[in-house]
């Protein structure tokens, strides 16, 4: 059995491993379940067979463990812990990994015949490129398989342990886990519904769609902020079908204001911050489809004056394995962060984001600058290196989006939190 955690408060795993795994998978998901169970999560291993029985059993063993999170190991399995989590409201990370067969599955038709099943993991854990490509052919309708969530993670060299794949994973899990908690996924498939619901509400005269992040990988610590590249181009291409015209947001707001006679809606895209997938992934999409778009950035991110905004120091440092401790011990230095941390101080750190950053933003102006100078000073320089950790415009990338039509516009200087100012900075 796993090594279990004893908080009633630690996040719960359900791994569900197919009964007809190799004897090599088996070992491997058993080190798995350890090593989130190292990481202070309570995980409990279900053994899956097939059929009626197996799965009305399934049902039960999930119903009383109440997990946050199923991930389950074998396409067959996958198909079964769907049909009794999904409709439970648990999400399903399907793991394809190391050597799983990837088949067609979930496209299968229903009985009646009319229509493939809908069923698919929330996210997918791969280990090679074939399997990828499996995934990706599997089509629900018209629409592909979101690419961005499946995550390729490297096999093991060798017969030892694969400690660095599977802290890989474990780090996925946990970021997933943070995206429960922060109730982001929901969020997430919401938007990915856009496409559905827009045809079932009346057109208003105006949208405007604000973003942050658009990645190629879901991956992060704060999954609320992000969207993915496939379904990014979905919303935009839903709106342009449905007959909204792509305004710039400058000449949106213009219009509006003005009263002039009524037209066909608009819509308008603009983008948080200035992060580089502004340009390089979201921006070719909308200029292949005719949409002016707005960036507001962080002008000191830009100029390099400053090498992360506050909170993304304080996402990533708790983030990042082998930084998340010494980073929470700097933050917990302060007493209003400590008190927040009093009761969960045993949860992993990265479960731990929203708790901090609620005490984060209670804090003066000059004593969150302070605290997230120390924390620079403790943790920056080995953070700013990590793969994973979001790139920042320059100005060199400013003036390529200003090529490419786009509005650029200040997000403030530092990226402050305006209501915590003195008036004498809010003057500056």
């Amino acid at each position: 059995m796993a090594r279990q955690t004893l908080d009633p408060q630690a996040p719960r795993i359900a791994l569900v491993i197919e009964g007809s795994r190799s004897h090599a998978d088996h070992r491997t998901l058993s080190l798995l379940a350890d090593a989130l169970s190292d990481a202070g999560v309570t995980v409990q291993r279900l053994h899956h067979g097939l059929g009626r029985l197996a799965r009305f059993r399934l049902r039960q063993q999930l119903r009383r463990f109440a997990a946050d999170l199923v991930v389950a190991s074998g396409a067959a399995s996958i198909e079964e812990v769907l049909a009794v989590a999904q409709p439970a409201g648990k999400p399903v990370v399907g793991c394809y990994w190391p050597l799983g067969v990837v088949h067609n599955l979930h496209a299968r038709e229903d009985r009646s015949g009319s229509r493939p099943s809908l069923g698919r993991p929330a996210h997918a854990i791969i280990g090679t490129a074939a399997q990828r490509a499996a995934l990706e052919a599997w089509s629900v309708g018209p629409r592909p398989w979101p690419r961005e969530r499946i995550h390729q993670v490297a096999l093991p060299d060798g017969e030892g342990p694969p400690t660095a794949s599977l802290q890989a994973i474990v780090q996925l899990l946990l970021e997933l886990l943070s995206e429960q908690g922060q109730r982001s996924l929901s969020h997430g498939l919401l938007r990915a519904s856009a496409a559905r619901v827009l045809p079932l509400v009346k057109k208003p005269r105006g949208l405007s769609l604000a973003y942050h992040q658009v990645l190629r990988e879901l991956r992060g610590p704060d999954l609320q902020l992000v969207v993915g590249a496939t379904t990014f181009e979905q919303q935009i291409r839903a709106l342009l079908q449905r007959g909204y015209r792509p305004l710039s947001q400058a000449a949106q707001a213009r219009e509006l204001l003005s009263g002039a006679a009524e037209q066909a809606p608009s819509f308008s895209v603009s983008f948080d911050d200035g992060y580089v997938d502004t340009l390089e992934v979201a921006a070719p999409v909308l200029r292949a489809l005719g949409v002016p778009f707005t960036v507001f950035v962080v002008t000191d991110v830009m100029l390099g004056t400053l090498r992360l905004p506050w909170y993304e120091l304080v996402q990533q440092s708790l983030a990042q394995a082998g930084l998340s401790e010494p980073a929470l011990a700097v933050l917990a230095e302060h007493a209003a962060v400590r008190d927040s941390l009093a009761l969960r101080n045993r949860l992993p750190p990265q479960l731990l984001l929203p708790q901090v950053m609620r005490a984060m933003k209670q804090l003066s102006a000059d004593d969150r600058r302070d605290l997230c100078d120390k924390l620079w000073a403790k943790v920056g320089a080995e953070l700013i290196q990590r793969p994973g950790v979001p790139r920042y415009l320059d100005q060199a990338g400013v003036r390529k989006l200003q090529e490419l039509g786009a509005e650029v516009s200040s997000h403030t200087c530092r990226h402050d939190l305006l209501p915590s100012l003195r008036d004498e900075d809010l003057a500056q």
